[in-house]
């Protein structure tokens, strides 16, 4: 996946200022419970309404900063994503142009089509998470474990048992989306490839009365894809769950041992609410990074598959750099041509070609069907 490097050395600073307001965004929301605590266990414990006071308009505050660093964030991504969605589309469309039509034929029409739409869609749609979601989650999460492990330490136990659980459940869904989803493309292909061929050929189907077998036809492959996205979205179903369902034990887990604390005076009230804030905002925040990843497992299948196109090689070329000699403008001539198709054995369709037009001349070439008329025809201009 070279190619992504012209991206990125052009769009990097606008990408690293984005994450740069995602960060003050996240540190916004990170210093929230504490502060919170504070009022609590400080403010309204002591019956001081002037520190409630005082605490809170810091809240304000900070809320204020994280809202102007968000839509900051938000407008930058938008723009970076969309700007490389739009080149890298222009540049795939550009590539396909230069492809000879030996190069085109490795692709199914409909799959240069996906590519093109669909998949570019995928690989921008994870850039623009990455400067919304991606960044942001790892840093809440993170952060979230510093600010509670710094809060309470014994309450911060019970982390050691949640995160390594969680982050096994998104290592799995990891290995085991990325070949359902590559499966979803190319059903995708196919259905793509069954409505092209329809619309090629709407006349003949109309004048002989066709719709029935066209119908079924499409209908074989749209179920196809249905069943290969049912599977792909059955096994990311299953991981979102179980992540939600691991954090909130822990919670619970919290509440327990927080409020056993809470009577024998070794925790305060305050730590607690905080303390269940940051597992909320660590659960949100692996909540997240789980459907970064799923998001990441298409991007990926569609990147690998951009890069298949990227990667051909035109096979026009001159034999070893020889270029034949020029000749008079117009004038077409055939010395000793033979040519084969790849993939006949190297049975030659043509064999030992000798023409010559010149000018202004009108030659009309005659001969029975399979004799190679397209083909001689098909090399005046290079198409093969």
């Amino acid at each position: 996946m070279g190619f992504l490097a012209k991206y990125i050395k052009k769009y990097w600073k606008s990408f690293s200022l984005a994450v740069l307001f995602l960060t003050f965004e996240a540190i916004s929301d990170l210093l929230m419970p504490t502060i919170m605590a504070k009022i609590i266990d400080v403010g309204v414990a002591g019956r001081d309404l002037n520190y409630v006071l005082k605490m809170g308009g810091l809240m304000l505050l900070i809320t204020l900063f994280g809202a102007i660093a968000a839509s900051t964030r938000s407008i930058l991504a938008s723009i970076v994503s969309q700007s490389f969605g739009s080149e890298l589309r222009s540049d795939l469309y550009k590539k396909i142009q230069t492809l000879s039509f030996k190069n085109i034929d490795r692709f199914e029409r409909a799959s240069l089509i996906t590519r093109l739409t669909n998949d570019v869609t995928q690989v921008q749609v994870f850039a623009n998470g990455l400067m919304r979601i991606f960044v942001k989650s790892p840093l809440l999460a993170i952060g979230g474990l510093i600010m509670a492990t710094r809060l309470n330490l014994h309450l911060s136990v019970v982390l050691v048992v949640v995160v390594p659980i969680v982050a096994l459940f998104i290592i799995l869904n990891l290995r085991l989306g990325f070949p359902k989803f590559s499966k979803v493309q190319k059903a995708l292909d196919r259905v793509n490839g069954v409505m092209r061929e329809y619309l090629s050929g709407v006349r003949v189907v109309k004048a002989f009365n066709r719709f029935d077998v066209e119908v079924d036809k499409f209908d074989q492959t749209n179920e196809e894809f249905k069943k290969q996205s049912i599977s792909a979205i059955r096994l990311m179903a299953v991981f979102s769950p179980a992540i939600m369902l691991t954090v909130n034990l822990g919670i619970v887990a919290v509440l327990w041992i927080g409020g056993y604390g809470v009577s024998n005076g070794n925790v305060q009230v305050g730590h607690i609410i905080a303390f269940i804030n940051y597992m909320t905002q660590i659960l949100f925040s692996l909540m997240m990074i789980s459907m970064v990843f799923n998001m990441f497992v298409r991007a990926k299948t569609s990147a690998v598959r951009i890069s298949e196109v990227f990667s051909q090689e035109d096979d026009l070329t001159w034999e070893n750099g020889l270029i034949p000699p020029p000749i008079e403008k117009g004038r077409i001539e055939f010395n000793n041509v033979s040519f084969s198709y790849e993939g006949t054995s190297g049975e030659p369709v043509l064999k030992n070609i000798n023409l010559s037009i010149s000018p202004g001349e009108t030659v009309g070439i005659i001969g029975s069907t399979g004799s190679g008329k397209s083909t001689l025809v098909g090399l005046i201009p290079r198409f093969l």
